[in-house]
């Protein structure tokens, strides 16, 4: 056995001084000479004074305004949704003809009954601050979706967060 062995590994030294090396030459390849192309000028635009400029984007009918957040099984009103909110109340006083719909949303956890109702408390608390922020209740309407509209899928706090909102949709300008 040991013989065989021995006769193995003097078989694979043979076979490897018998291989010899290539040198592999580099071609070298001339590079064609750059070709220039005229230069174009673009005329600068005159810069936008700033007190042209909206206050607010352009929305359109569909588009929204910002969400607001809310806690777990809850439907009161934290500070930055306050802030949000009186954003959002602006908006909607300098475009008195616009109606925005409050969709309140929860997150996957509760019943489907459960969560309508308390979508529809989200969205009620929400525009009951509006009303107070002098917004006429003839520009705001009023849906939930319950757990049916989630902006993220997955299943774990990370992202039941952002399920747990009320969206503002512009329906009419």
């Amino acid at each position: 056995m040991l013989f065989v062995l021995l006769a193995s590994v003097a078989v694979m030294f043979s076979a490897c001084a018998t291989c010899k090396t290539k040198k592999v030459e580099e071609e070298t390849v001339s590079q064609p000479a750059a070709m220039t192309e005229p230069t174009k000028v673009i005329p600068e635009k005159p810069a936008v004074k700033e007190s042209t400029l909206s206050a607010t984007p352009m929305i359109a009918v569909g588009d929204k305004l910002d969400p607001i957040y809310f806690d777990f099984d809850k439907y009161n009103l934290k500070d930055l949704s306050r802030d949000q909110l009186t954003k959002n109340a602006q908006w909607l006083k300098n475009n008195p003809g616009a109606v925005v719909r409050i969709e309140g949303n929860c997150d996957e956890r509760g019943s489907n009954e459960y969560n309508l109702a308390l979508g529809e408390r989200r969205a009620a608390s929400a525009k009951k601050y509006l009303v107070y922020q002098g917004i006429s209740p003839n520009q705001l309407e009023t849906i939930s979706y319950g757990e049916e509209k989630p902006t993220c899928g997955g299943h774990y706090e990370g992202c039941w967060w952002k399920n747990r909102r009320d969206d503002f949709v512009i329906v009419e300008k």
